[in-house]
Protein backbone atom coordinates (compact mmCIF):
# COMPACT_ATOMS: atom_id res chain seq x y z
CA UNK A 1 0.00 0.00 0.00
CA UNK A 2 1.05 3.33 -0.51
CA UNK A 3 -0.60 4.91 2.29
CA UNK A 4 -2.27 3.58 5.08
CA UNK A 5 -4.26 5.11 8.43
CA UNK A 6 -3.02 3.80 11.93
CA UNK A 7 -3.49 4.70 14.97
CA UNK A 8 -0.60 4.65 17.83
CA UNK A 9 -2.20 4.25 21.11
CA UNK A 10 0.32 5.29 24.39
CA UNK A 11 -0.23 4.80 27.71
CA UNK A 12 0.12 8.59 28.16
CA UNK A 13 0.04 11.94 27.35
CA UNK A 14 3.08 12.62 28.14
CA UNK A 15 4.27 9.59 26.75
CA UNK A 16 2.63 10.75 23.16
CA UNK A 17 3.99 13.80 23.55
CA UNK A 18 7.79 12.52 23.85
CA UNK A 19 7.48 10.22 21.78
CA UNK A 20 5.50 12.96 19.23
CA UNK A 21 8.90 14.76 19.87
CA UNK A 22 11.03 11.55 18.83
CA UNK A 23 8.90 11.29 15.84
CA UNK A 24 9.69 14.64 14.53
CA UNK A 25 13.45 13.99 14.65
CA UNK A 26 13.05 11.06 12.41
CA UNK A 27 13.47 11.50 8.85
CA UNK A 28 12.02 8.27 7.85
CA UNK A 29 8.56 9.36 8.37
CA UNK A 30 6.57 10.78 5.74
CA UNK A 31 2.95 11.89 7.34
CA UNK A 32 0.38 13.20 4.96
CA UNK A 33 -2.16 13.94 7.46
CA UNK A 34 -2.41 13.61 11.59
CA UNK A 35 -4.63 13.87 14.82
CA UNK A 36 -4.71 13.05 18.81
CA UNK A 37 -7.83 11.56 19.75
CA UNK A 38 -8.58 10.85 23.67
CA UNK A 39 -11.07 9.11 25.10
CA UNK A 40 -13.08 10.06 28.40
CA UNK A 41 -14.08 8.08 31.14
CA UNK A 42 -17.45 8.84 30.13
CA UNK A 43 -16.96 8.01 26.68
CA UNK A 44 -17.03 11.25 24.98
CA UNK A 45 -13.73 11.32 22.10
CA UNK A 46 -11.67 14.50 21.32
CA UNK A 47 -9.88 15.05 18.17
CA UNK A 48 -7.58 17.39 17.45
CA UNK A 49 -6.39 17.99 13.98
CA UNK A 50 -5.21 19.70 11.79
CA UNK A 51 -8.70 21.58 10.31
CA UNK A 52 -8.93 24.93 9.89
CA UNK A 53 -12.24 26.22 11.17
CA UNK A 54 -13.55 29.54 9.37
CA UNK A 55 -12.58 31.95 11.58
CA UNK A 56 -9.24 30.79 11.51
CA UNK A 57 -9.62 31.23 7.16
CA UNK A 58 -11.00 34.17 7.38
CA UNK A 59 -8.44 35.55 10.00
CA UNK A 60 -5.51 34.62 7.73
CA UNK A 61 -7.37 35.85 4.59
CA UNK A 62 -8.11 39.19 6.15
CA UNK A 63 -4.34 39.77 6.87
CA UNK A 64 -3.07 38.32 3.75
CA UNK A 65 -5.68 40.35 1.58
CA UNK A 66 -5.07 43.84 3.75
CA UNK A 67 -1.09 43.40 3.41
CA UNK A 68 -1.48 43.00 -0.29
CA UNK A 69 -3.98 45.60 -1.18
CA UNK A 70 -1.92 47.86 0.30
CA UNK A 71 0.91 47.16 -1.26
CA UNK A 72 -0.75 46.95 -4.35
CA UNK A 73 -1.94 50.65 -3.64
CA UNK A 74 1.18 52.08 -3.08
CA UNK A 75 3.27 50.16 -5.94
CA UNK A 76 -0.32 52.21 -8.25
CA UNK A 77 1.55 55.47 -6.69
CA UNK A 78 -0.97 56.28 -3.49
CA UNK A 79 1.85 57.61 -1.57
CA UNK A 80 2.44 59.98 -4.49
CA UNK A 81 -1.12 61.53 -3.55
CA UNK A 82 -0.77 65.31 -2.08
CA UNK A 83 -1.94 65.85 1.44
CA UNK A 84 -3.81 63.32 3.32
CA UNK A 85 -4.95 61.32 -0.03
CA UNK A 86 -2.17 59.01 0.99
CA UNK A 87 -3.61 57.96 3.98
CA UNK A 88 -7.07 57.79 2.58
CA UNK A 89 -6.11 55.63 -0.31
CA UNK A 90 -4.17 53.34 1.95
CA UNK A 91 -6.55 52.75 4.32
CA UNK A 92 -9.39 52.30 1.92
CA UNK A 93 -7.52 49.86 0.39
CA UNK A 94 -6.30 47.99 3.83
CA UNK A 95 -10.02 47.94 4.18
CA UNK A 96 -11.36 46.70 1.30
CA UNK A 97 -8.80 44.09 0.90
CA UNK A 98 -9.46 43.15 4.73
CA UNK A 99 -13.26 42.39 3.77
CA UNK A 100 -12.58 40.65 0.49
CA UNK A 101 -9.46 38.37 1.60
CA UNK A 102 -11.78 37.17 4.99
CA UNK A 103 -14.27 36.22 3.21
CA UNK A 104 -12.04 34.41 0.57
CA UNK A 105 -10.32 33.08 3.61
CA UNK A 106 -13.47 31.77 5.47
CA UNK A 107 -15.09 30.14 2.01
CA UNK A 108 -12.13 28.25 1.77
CA UNK A 109 -12.04 26.89 5.19
CA UNK A 110 -15.25 25.68 5.01
CA UNK A 111 -15.01 23.77 1.45
CA UNK A 112 -11.55 22.43 1.43
CA UNK A 113 -10.74 19.84 3.88
CA UNK A 114 -8.00 19.61 5.32
CA UNK A 115 -8.04 16.66 8.01
CA UNK A 116 -9.64 13.28 8.74
CA UNK A 117 -12.95 12.94 8.06
CA UNK A 118 -14.64 11.67 10.69
CA UNK A 119 -15.92 7.97 8.77
CA UNK A 120 -12.16 7.26 8.25
CA UNK A 121 -11.55 6.70 11.94
CA UNK A 122 -14.71 6.28 13.83
CA UNK A 123 -13.69 2.50 14.06
CA UNK A 124 -10.12 2.93 15.01
CA UNK A 125 -11.21 5.46 17.73
CA UNK A 126 -14.18 2.87 18.92
CA UNK A 127 -11.23 0.52 19.62
CA UNK A 128 -9.56 3.09 21.60
CA UNK A 129 -9.77 2.52 25.89
CA UNK A 130 -10.33 5.47 27.94
CA UNK A 131 -7.69 8.27 29.24
CA UNK A 132 -5.24 6.50 26.49
CA UNK A 133 -4.30 8.94 23.95
CA UNK A 134 -3.42 8.05 20.33
CA UNK A 135 -2.04 9.63 17.22
CA UNK A 136 -3.84 8.98 14.22
CA UNK A 137 -1.40 9.06 11.14
CA UNK A 138 -2.10 8.82 7.32
CA UNK A 139 1.64 7.12 6.38
CA UNK A 140 3.15 7.40 2.94
CA UNK A 141 4.73 3.46 2.71
CA UNK A 142 3.38 2.52 6.51
CA UNK A 143 4.05 -0.67 5.34
CA UNK A 144 7.84 -0.11 4.86
CA UNK A 145 7.70 2.72 7.68
CA UNK A 146 6.12 1.04 10.59
CA UNK A 147 8.57 -1.70 11.33
CA UNK A 148 11.02 1.07 11.78
CA UNK A 149 8.88 2.95 14.00
CA UNK A 150 8.01 0.16 16.04
CA UNK A 151 11.80 -0.13 16.76
CA UNK A 152 12.52 3.85 17.16
CA UNK A 153 9.59 4.32 19.27
CA UNK A 154 10.21 0.79 21.58
CA UNK A 155 10.48 2.98 24.74
CA UNK A 156 7.70 4.32 24.83
CA UNK A 157 5.26 1.58 24.69
CA UNK A 158 2.66 1.83 22.41
CA UNK A 159 0.48 -0.14 20.36
CA UNK A 160 -0.48 -0.04 16.62
CA UNK A 161 -3.81 -0.49 15.38
CA UNK A 162 -4.48 -0.15 11.68
CA UNK A 163 -7.10 0.39 9.35
CA UNK A 164 -9.01 -2.87 8.17
CA UNK A 165 -10.91 -0.81 5.03
CA UNK A 166 -8.61 -0.58 2.46
CA UNK A 167 -11.72 2.31 0.97
CA UNK A 168 -10.59 4.32 4.07
CA UNK A 169 -7.35 4.42 3.48
CA UNK A 170 -7.52 6.58 0.42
Amino acid sequence: MTGEIVLLVFPSRTVLTKALDRMAALDYVDIRRGAIVAKAKTGETTILDDDVSPDQGGIAGGTLGAAVSALGVAQLGALALPGVGAIIALGTAVLVGALVGRATGRFAANHVDFGFRVEQIEHLVAQLQADRPALVLDLKNADEILPKLKEDLRPYKFEIIKATEPALAG
